[in-house]
C-alpha cells in the first residue's frame, strides 16, 4: 500500500481518469479518484459537529451522464462499470435534485472573511505527526487556562475592582465578558474541551445563564487533517488500499470537525460516505481527561454550593468522559444508528442512513450517502416544494416518540444533524448518532407526569413526578418548593399566552418571514435557552435539586426543536403538538 504504488496506479489510469502526471503527484494517492466535487449540505452532519461544518460546493465537477464517475476496467474485459447506480432512474434524478438544491460551501472553504479558529492542538496535525506535543506541555497549557479562569472569577468578586461600587448589573456584565473569554479558551484548547463545553451548554442546573449562552454558541470548527492521513487510516483499518476497495474515492474531504472528517466514495456501485477519525484522538483524550478529573476533584472541594444545588462534580466528570469515549468508537455509533432505524422502521417520515458493517471499524464509519437539505434552510426547502408546517410537526412528534415511547433519543438535534428531502412527500433525515440518550422506564413515566402536570397546571403532580425521577429530594415541609412550582407554572402559562398573542398579531405570511441578522438569530436563541434555564433554576432556588444529564439533554432537545419549528413556521406552537 505504499505511496509509490498508488502513484503508479494513477499514472496507469491517467488516460481514462483524465488526470495528468502533475495532478497525480499532487494527489499522491488513489488512482481511481476523480476530482469530482459532489456538493451537498447534508453530508457534513455525519461529523457530530454542532451544525457549523458544512459540505463543499463550487468545486468543478466533471460528471458522466448519471452524475457519477466511470471506473476503467482492465483491458480484455471489453466492458466498463458505471459507479453510482441507483435503484431506479427516477430515484437517481430525485437525489440529484435534492443534492443540487442543498449545495453549500464547507465552512473551511468559505471566502466570506471569517477567520479560521485558532486551535492549539489538533490530532492528526503537528502534535500527531511530529510527536512534539508532550504530556507535560499539554498539562501546563490546560492548567494555565484553569488558573487564569480562577483568578478572573476571584477578581470579579472583589468589591475594590468595581469603580463606583459593585452592583448586580456590573457583575452580570463581567460574567458575560468572562463567559466569552472561557468560550474562546475552550476553542483554543481543542477537541476534548470543545465537546465538554457543548455538553455543559445544556447544564442550566450547574452554570449561570451567561455561561450557558456562550457555550451554546461553541462552534465545532477544527481544520481538516491531511487527506493522506485519512487514506492511511482507512487502509490500515480496512486492510486494503482505497483503490482495491472503492471504485472512486474523493481525496478532498467534504466536511471536517473536531473528531474527524468525511470523504465521499463509490462502493460496489453505491454512493457512500466515510467518517474518518482524527489520528491520535484517544491519546489526546487520555491526557486531557486525566487533567479534567483533577479539576473535578478540586471543584468538589471548593464549590461552596451556596445556591443550595447538589453539584457532584466528579459524577458530572464521569458522565462527560463516558460520552466522549463512546463518541470516538464508531462501531458504537453504527449500533446506535441501526437501533434508531429499527425504532422508526414503520414510520416513513424518518430516514436513517444504512450502515456498511463490513467497512466499519472503531475509527472508520461507512454509511449510505443520503443527500438532504438542512432543516433550517427555508428557501431551499421551499424550492423543493415541501410543507414546512408538516416538517415542524414531524420533528416534534419524532422526538416525543423517541423520548416517551422508545426511551432512546438523539441527544444533539441541531440543524446540522437533521435534514429533509422530498421522499414520501417530505421526510426527516437524521445524521450523527455519536451522542444518544437513554431514558429508563422510571424517568419516562416521570416525564409523562411532568407533561400532564404542566398541562393541567397541577404543581403537586409536577413535584411528585420530580421525586419519582430522583430530581427532587422530598423533605418534611414541601410548602416552599410547592409555592415555587406554582410560580413556575403561572409564569410558564403567561409566557405561552404572550407567544399566542404574538402569533395572532403576526401579519407576515408564512414563507415570507423577515430575515433576521446573525446577531438577532443568536439573541433569539439565547432568549429561548435562557427562558428554560431560568425556569429550571427558579424551582431549584428553594430546594436542592440534581438534574441528571439525560434530563438536561431532553430539555435542550425541545428548546432546539422549538427554534427549528418557529423557523419553519412563524405560527409554530410546540405546546399544541405536545399536548397529551
Amino acid at each position: 500500500r505504499s505511496k509509490d504504488r498508488l502513484v503508479l496506479a494513477v499514472l496507469e489510469e491517467k488516460s481514462s481518469s483524465a488526470l495528468t502526471e502533475e495532478e497525480a503527484r499532487k494527489f499522491g494517492l488513489n488512482g481511481s479518484a476523480s476530482r469530482l466535487g459532489y456538493d451537498d449540505a447534508a453530508v457534513e452532519a455525519y461529523l457530530g459537529s454542532n451544525g457549523n461544518g458544512n459540505s463543499n460546493s463550487n468545486r468543478s465537477a466533471s460528471r458522466s451522464g448519471n452524475g457519477a464517475s466511470v471506473k476503467p476496467v482492465p483491458s480484455g474485459s471489453g466492458t466498463s462499470v458505471v459507479s453510482g447506480r441507483g435503484p431506479g432512474e427516477d430515484e437517481r434524478r430525485r437525489k440529484e435534485r435534492v443534492e443540487e438544491i442543498g449545495r453549500e460551501d464547507a465552512w473551511f472553504k468559505r471566502s466570506d472573511g471569517e477567520a479560521m479558529p485558532k486551535v492549539s492542538v489538533v490530532p492528526g496535525g503537528r502534535w500527531n505527526r511530529f510527536k512534539t506535543y508532550s504530556t507535560i506541555q499539554r498539562t501546563l497549557e490546560i492548567w494555565g487556562s484553569v488558573f487564569a479562569f480562577i483568578f478572573k472569577v476571584w477578581l470579579n468578586n472583589q468589591k475594590f475592582t468595581y469603580r463606583g461600587g459593585m452592583t448586580e448589573e456590573k457583575r452580570v456584565m463581567r460574567r458575560k465578558v468572562l463567559a466569552k473569554w472561557l468560550k474562546e479558551s475552550i476553542l483554543r484548547l481543542g477537541p476534548t474541551f470543545i465537546k465538554i463545553g457543548q455538553q455543559f451548554s445544556t447544564r442550566v442546573d450547574i452554570l449561570p445563564k451567561e455561561y450557558v449562552d456562550q457555550l451554546s454558541e461553541l462552534q465545532d470548527q477544527v481544520p481538516p487533517f491531511p487527506s493522506e492521513t485519512a487514506v492511511s487510516t482507512i487502509e490500515e483499518e480496512l486492510g486494503a488500499s482505497v483503490n482495491e476497495i472503492f471504485e472512486r474515492f474523493d481525496v478532498e474531504p467534504l466536511a471536517a470537525a473536531s473528531l474527524g472528517q468525511v470523504h465521499r466514495a463509490c462502493l460496489n456501485g453505491q454512493e457512500v460516505v466515510l467518517k474518518v477519525q482524527r489520528p491520535g484522538l484517544k491519546e489526546l483524550f487520555d491526557i486531557d481527561l486525566k487533567n479534567l478529573r483533577v479539576i473535578a476533584e478540586y471543584l468538589q472541594k471548593v464549590d461552596p454550593k451556596s445556591d443550595g444545588a447538589k453539584r457532584d462534580w466528579v459524577a458530572i466528570y464521569d458522565e462527560c468522559a463516558n460520552v466522549l469515549y463512546q463518541e470516538i468508537d464508531y462501531t458504537k455509533e453504527a449500533f446506535n444508528a441501526e437501533k434508531f432505524a429499527e425504532n422508526f422502521k414503520n414510520m416513513d417520515y424518518v430516514k436513517v442512513p444504512e450502515i456498511y458493517w463490513e467497512y466499519t471499524t472503531p475509527q472508520v464509519l461507512t454509511m449510505e450517502y443520503v443527500p438532504g437539505i438542512k432543516i433550517n434552510r427555508i428557501q431551499q426547502i421551499d424550492k423543493l416544494g415541501l410543507d414546512r408546517k408538516r416538517l415542524g410537526r414531524y420533528a416534534v412528534e419524532s422526538y416525543l416518540e423517541q423520548i416517551l415511547s422508545h426511551g432512546f433519543f438523539h441527544a444533539d438535534p441541531h440543524p446540522g444533524n437533521i435534514a429533509v428531502d422530498d421522499a414520501n412527500g417530505g421526510r426527516l433525515i437524521f445524521y450523527d448518532f455519536g451522542m444518544m440518550g437513554s431514558i429508563s422506564p422510571n424517568i419516562r413515566e416521570g416525564l409523562l407526569e411532568v407533561f400532564y402536570g404542566v398541562y393541567e397546571k397541577d404543581p403537586d403532580k409536577v413535584l411528585q413526578a420530580m421525586v419519582q425521577m430522583g430530581v427532587l429530594v422530598p423533605t418534611g415541609d414541601m410548602t416552599a418548593v410547592r409555592r415555587t412550582a406554582q410560580f413556575f407554572l403561572d409564569s410558564f402559562e403567561e409566557r405561552l399566552a404572550a407567544q399566542r398573542k404574538e402569533r395572532e398579531m403576526a401579519t407576515v405570511e408564512p414563507g415570507f418571514k423577515k430575515q433576521l441578522s446573525k446577531e438577532e438569530k443568536f439573541e433569539k436563541k439565547k432568549q429561548r435557552l435562557a427562558a428554560i434555564g431560568e425556569d429550571l433554576l427558579a424551582i431549584a432556588a428553594d430546594q436542592p435539586f440534581r438534574f441528571p444529564a439525560t434530563f438536561t439533554f431532553v430539555v435542550r432537545a425541545f428548546s432546539v426543536l422549538d427554534g427549528i419549528g418557529k423557523g419553519l413556521d412563524p405560527r409554530f406552537d410546540i405546546t399544541e403538538i405536545a399536548k397529551p
